[in-house]
């Protein structure tokens, strides 16, 4: 059985990702370029700013939590991650671009992919005039001791 699968090469995500910024008109700037590796160097992966802002401090690096939020931004906009809005005063960022879904497991704050081909979805047609850009799901759960507080 052949697998197709692709293996992830981190060197070759954050070279992607430079490239991008680069062709974007965008200053590939020191900040921006450390905030690239550190994103993409651990493979796929769901980050929030201020997760990645402590893998800053770690490295011995210092950049600003607006510097950090505004790379997120600029690196959704690219398409290089994509922006999971978990509720309305969190945001994780996913360096996995591929089409999939995700499952947030609420009382843990994680987030985890779940492939296209294990959720059936019944859309509505869309008018000619509109293209289908993305489709989100957000699969919430919760440990049952928490459902019993409901």
């Amino acid at each position: 059985m052949v697998n197709n699968s692709k293996v992830y090469d981190p060197f070759d995500a954050y070279s992607i990702a430079l490239k991008k910024i680069e062709e974007s008109g965008i200053i590939p700037t020191k900040q921006r370029r450390v905030l690239a590796k550190i994103l993409f160097k651990k493979g796929n992966r769901h980050i929030s700013a201020e997760d990645l802002y402590d893998e800053v401090k770690q490295e011995d690096r210092k950049i600003s939590m607006a510097t950090i939020y505004n790379t997120l931004k600029q690196f959704t906009i690219l398409g290089l991650i994509r922006e999971i809005v978990v509720d309305k005063n969190k945001s994780l960022y996913d360096t996995n671009n591929e089409p999939h879904y995700h499952l947030y497991i609420e009382d843990e704050g994680k987030v985890h992919d779940i492939p296209t081909n294990n959720i059936n979805l019944d859309l509505p047609s869309v008018p000619a005039c509109l293209n289908l850009h993305n489709i989100d799901v957000i699969v919430r759960v919760r440990s049952v001791k928490d459902n019993k507080k409901s």
